[in-house]
């Protein structure tokens, strides 16, 4: 009964959670951006190309510039990349984390289980628990790859066309209700937490699958610019024009935020 009374609970708690987290909550941490191939903090002093593109004074001479520009994009889309393959790494930890504490909780409500077998249910939910929030620490590059809340992403710099636009690289949000719900939760016992049920699970998992798609819908952009930007090298390599757009002045902001408009 007592198990039965916290699964109401936990799902009522759930639900409360997701209607008292703000969808505009301020964005937190520092900003960054990846120039020469590095994830580095925003210099607002620097010059642009300097700042966002290159990390380091650009030459003067166009065609040497040129080169120099379309070389730190495709390095700094490369980093881009290897930071999204790494948190998709990650969540592929996280979601086997997931299974496992699902499968402590179906162990936990078995009627016919022991209160032994209960306890060592409970016990493993705790070892799966902990591995989510060691994860939960990964960096790339000195740079978090998942948050506590809203974060401001990882901004590179890329040309298209005549202007410049910023492609971003977001750090996977973990605090969602139905993640806090099992990362607070039990499946078993008199400690402190919620008894988590079945719908909590699937609410985590919901929004674990969702920042998995989130991950691959950025890479295929990251990945699609990086092809056009490589092709670009290699006809100017082979004596084609090519000028990089010159440095952004829209009141809106340093640069065009493309998905913002998807």
């Amino acid at each position: 009964m007592k198990d039965h009374i916290h699964s109401h609970s936990s799902t009522a708690t759930s639900q409360k959670l997701s209607r008292t987290i703000p969808d505009n909550q301020v964005s937190r941490g520092f900003a960054k951006v990846v120039a020469g191939g590095r994830i580095v903090r925003l210099r607002k002093e620097a010059p642009f190309f300097e700042r966002l593109v290159t990390g380091e004074s650009a030459p003067t001479e166009p065609a040497v510039k040129s080169r120099a520009i379309l070389e730190s994009v495709s390095s700094n889309l490369e980093a881009g990349i290897k930071m999204i393959d790494k948190q998709e790494t990650c969540l592929a930890k996280i979601g086997g984390r997931l299974s496992d504490m699902a499968l402590s909780l179906n162990k936990a409500r078995d009627p016919n289980l022991s209160p032994e077998s209960k306890v060592d249910a409970q016990s493993k939910f705790e070892d799966a628990r902990d591995a989510v929030r060691k994860t939960a620490l990964e960096t790339y590059d000195h740079t978090a790859l998942f948050s506590n809340g809203p974060a401001k992403p990882v901004t590179i710099a890329v040309p298209s066309g005549s202007q410049w636009e910023g492609l971003s690289v977001d750090r996977a949000n973990l605090a969602q209700p139905g993640l806090i719900i099992m990362d607070k939760g039990k499946v078993y016992g008199d400690g402190e937490g919620y008894t988590i049920d079945p719908g909590s699970v699937k609410r985590a998992f919901d929004e674990w699958k969702q920042m998995c798609v989130s991950n691959r819908m950025q890479s295929s952009l990251l990945t699609d610019r990086l092809h056009g930007v490589r092709q670009k090298l290699r006809d100017l390599l082979k004596g084609d024009h090519w000028s990089a757009p010159t440095e952004p002045t829209s009141s809106s902001g340093p640069l065009r935020r493309p998905h913002l408009q998807n």
